[in-house]
């Protein structure tokens, strides 16, 4: 296990802030885990270590709620986190898919090896991005069925 950063846990508290402001969280868990959803759009920015730290600590706080016996409130933030996660994972597969690049010729010059390395950077990135993903999709699930 990795070390959550503060900045995770704070994004977390904003998000969490988020939702209590667009949604009445004391109403049914369904009637508003769909609109918390766009909350977690806030991380869409992250580069995959951050983004795999604010998902630990949001499937951590998920946890907490459970345990605390919030069961609604965690309910909706399950809901709405794994709403998120599929609906992300959904528009990078098909908006963000970067091919892998090409084996660089021996004769490349220096802008065919600039041009290169900044393909492979976003190939890398994506990957880092949708495997994180991917990850928490799973994780999450299984939060699901751990407390239901």
């Amino acid at each position: 296990m990795f070390r959550i950063s503060d900045e995770s846990y704070e994004r977390v508290t904003e998000i969490l802030e988020d939702i209590g402001y667009a949604c009445e969280t004391s109403d049914y868990y369904e009637d508003w885990e769909d609109v918390a959803r766009s909350s977690f759009c806030t991380m869409d920015d992250l580069d995959a270590d951050c983004y795999e730290m604010t998902c630990a600590a949001v499937a951590e706080k998920i946890v907490d709620l459970y345990a605390e016996g919030d069961t609604n409130y965690a309910k909706g933030i399950h809901s709405a986190f794994q709403g998120y996660l599929t609906e992300r994972r959904d528009y990078l597969e098909f908006n963000g898919y970067y091919d892998k690049p090409d084996e660089l010729p021996e004769d490349a010059d220096e802008d065919d090896i600039d041009l290169y390395n900044e393909k492979m950077e976003r190939y890398e990135a994506y990957e880092g991005i949708i495997n994180a993903v991917d990850k928490w999709i799973e994780k999450v699930g299984k939060i699901g069925k751990e407390n239901n």
